[in-house]
């Protein structure tokens, strides 16, 4: 489970870091961090897009609930 503040304060201390052309070490947790956030973008991505169009009757269903 990806911890989101961390994630958050890591994405801007490579905004910051980015900005400013400076180079990045990172320690083991942050690491990790950033491999699981990796995956999951590229696990995402490389999966069937959910835009695709649904037939009518699911969509007629979709209406109908509640």
């Amino acid at each position: 489970m990806i911890n989101l503040e961390l994630a958050k304060d890591i994405r801007e201390s490579l905004a910051a870091r980015k900005i400013g052309g400076t180079g990045i070490e990172l320690n083991s947790e942050e690491a990790e961090l950033a491999y699981e956030i990796f995956n999951d973008y590229i696990m995402r991505n490389d999966e069937a897009s959910v835009d695709a169009k649904l037939p009518f009757e699911v969509i007629q269903i979709l209406k109908e609930t509640p």
